[in-house]
């Protein structure tokens, strides 16, 4: 499976599965210059401007003929998959919703499943961790935790 940040190949018989999701992020700053700018005449994506926007991509993911399927939210974010045969389709859609996604993404980290488990990992170490990402990334980054050792299976 492929999320935004990390491949992984899977197969669902003879044709693989792409699965999109969440930022995942490991340290350092979020920024995206591949994204390109916000639609003409946003200046803050909205829940309303994510909705369509989402919406916007998804019809043009059906038009092109690799229909997304398996969506869900985590945190607030659209997690969607799409048959590997659909790359081309994905990568020509993706770019108007690219974006938007990406801003919707950074404001809503905090609640994705990579900072629940920074969270958990500062709290293991005694720290109380802090109320938005870029605090949560600071104290990663200060305490020295091996990002690594909170996603392992036996933590």
């Amino acid at each position: 499976m492929k999320k935004r940040t990390m491949v992984v190949s899977a197969s669902l018989g003879a044709t693989a599965l792409v699965a999109a999701g969440a930022v995942a992020a490991f340290g350092g700053s979020f920024t995206n210059p591949e994204a390109g700018p916000l639609p003409d005449g946003v200046k803050v994506v909205t829940q309303e401007v994510y909705d369509k926007a989402f919406s916007e991509f998804s019809a043009c993911m059906k038009d092109g003929g690799s229909p997304l399927f398996g969506e869900r939210e985590v945190g607030q974010v659209k997690e969607f998959s799409y048959m590997d045969t659909g790359q081309a389709v994905y990568d020509k859609c993706y770019v108007a919703f690219a974006p938007v996604d990406f801003q919707w993404q950074i404001a809503h980290s905090y609640e994705s499943e990579t900072f629940v488990q920074y969270r958990e990992c500062l709290t293991d170490m005694g720290i109380t961790p802090g109320k938005d990402a870029d605090t949560i990334l600071a104290q990663v980054e200060e305490s020295g935790l091996d990002v690594q050792r909170c996603f392992a299976p036996e933590k």
